[in-house]
This record gives structure tokens, sequence and C-alpha cells, in this order.
């Protein structure tokens, strides 16, 4: 019986069901020249699934009880880059692109995750990705509904999201309290410039307030200077009077457009 030494500080719980195992590896899109990066090894019940595939593999994985264990498992003779550091503290610009991610990330870094793959989004031509079913929900959420936050309109606006499947807590070992959720990012061919910085700013401007109209919260948040008043702004006049849980990526898009010059960006 393989023993595991879980560490509660680093959020860790070691999925143990084959058939999520199976599922996860039907959704991947595989080719001859594909490199996969595996985040987070575990006890390595996926990555001995993954090197089935016979491509390049690099595993991230910050334990080094859990590489070890994993070695173990797959024997020496197992053809793995092996990387034992923090993924966030990764450079992924120094790896041959396009990559492919697929990882069972501990929920705490999500958020930090999905800022990551924003910056490195050029290098990934795809991600697959395990998370906390909430969190999940939030990041394909449309507008109008309750889960629909800033991380919905960000994540949308740099990937195409799938909602491949949901994933019972019952599934992990130890059982955490939650279920998780497997999605599938796909990059939208766009470059982390000064649009994009500005997107965010206002998307994070609008939220200021979450159940406050534009008008209000365009006009105290910390991150636009106004020299007229918000309201004699003629072309987004008919978008003032919602709030920032209603407005679409495209509403967003074009209020970035016709604000920016009223945004700070330092």
């Amino acid at each position: 019986m393989q023993i595991r030494m879980v560490k509660p500080k680093l959020g860790q719980v070691f999925l143990t069901d084959f058939n999520i195992i199976k599922k996860i590896m039907n959704s991947l899109d595989v080719s001859s020249t594909d490199h996969f990066i595996e985040v987070g090894c575990g006890d390595g019940i996926l990555t001995e699934a993954l090197l089935q595939l016979n491509v390049p593999l690099t595993v991230i994985e910050i334990d080094s009880y859990c590489i070890e264990n994993t070695k173990k498992r797959l024997g020496d003779e197992a053809s793995i880059h092996w990387i034992c550091d923090d993924v966030l503290k990764v450079d992924f610009f120094l790896f041959k692109s396009p990559l492919k991610l697929v990882a069972n990330i501990p929920y705490y870094i999500s958020a930090k995750l999905i800022q990551m793959l924003v910056k490195y989004k050029t290098v990934f031509s795809d991600i697959t990705i395990m998370i906390q079913k909430e969190f999940a929900q939030k990041c394909v959420a449309r507008p109008y509904q309750k889960v629909y936050t800033s991380l919905s309109v960000f994540t949308q606006y740099h990937f195409q999201i799938d909602y491949l499947f949901d994933v019972s807590k019952r599934c992990f070992s130890p059982m955490p309290t939650i279920d998780s959720s497997v999605i599938r990012l796909t990059p939208n061919q766009r470059l982390y410039d000064d649009d994009a910085l500005i997107f965010e700013r206002i998307v994070t401007a609008c939220f200021w307030g979450k159940r406050k109209k534009l008008s209000t919260s365009l006009r105290k948040n910390p991150y636009c200077l106004f020299t007229i008043d918000i309201r004699d702004i003629i072309a987004i006049k008919g978008l003032l009077s919602k709030r920032a849980d209603q407005l679409d990526i495209n509403e967003y898009q074009y209020v970035a457009d016709q604000l920016k010059a009223y945004i700070i960006l330092e």
C-alpha cells in the first residue's frame, strides 16, 4: 500500500479515482509534437497516464516527497523532466512553445494561477485544470448570474473556456469539503499590452461597487481620473444605469475604448 504524507499547508489532496483520470485523458487533444506540462504530480496517478502519450513531459511539483514517490511509482526509466518548485515562480518563456498544461492545483492558488497563465498565454496552446467547482462556475458565468464577477470577465477576455465535467470530493484522499471541476482554457489571440491593462482597470473600476450603478462606481473608484462629469460622456450614457454584473465582455470592451483617456495606468 502506498503511504501518502499529506502537507495541509500546501493544500494537498490526492486524486484516487481512475475513472476521472480516464475522463481527463479523453479530453486532451494530443499530437506527436506536443510538450505537456503537469503541475502537481501528487503521487503520480495522472503522471503515469500522461507518460503513455509518448510525448515530452515536464512535471512541476513543489513537494520533493511527491516527486520521489512518483519516481518510485514510475521507475527510473521514465522519461520526464522534473522541476521541484512553485509553479508561480517558473519562467515559462524559457520553454520551447507551444506547451500544453494539465494541472490538479491547490484551491488556494487558483486565482494566482489564472493571472500567471495570462502572463504566459502566448506560450500555452491548451490548458486543462482541475479547480474548485465554485471557482470554475465563476470563470464561465454570464451577465446577470449571481456568480458573475470580475474574475468571469477577466478570464473570458483572455481565454475561451470549456466547462468539461465535475469531480466529486469523494474522488480525493484526504476528502476535501468541496467538489471540483475540470475546465479547459484556450488562449485568445491577444497580447498582454496596454489595451489589456486598460480593459482590466475599467472592469475593476466597474466592480468597485458591484451592486451600484456604473455612474457611481466609475466616479468613486481609484483607477479613473475624470476631468469632466462622467454623465456628459454621451458614448456610454446608455450603460451608466447598469450594474457591473450586467455588462458582457463586448460592453466592457466598448466602455474601456471610450474611457481609456481617463484610466490611471501607473
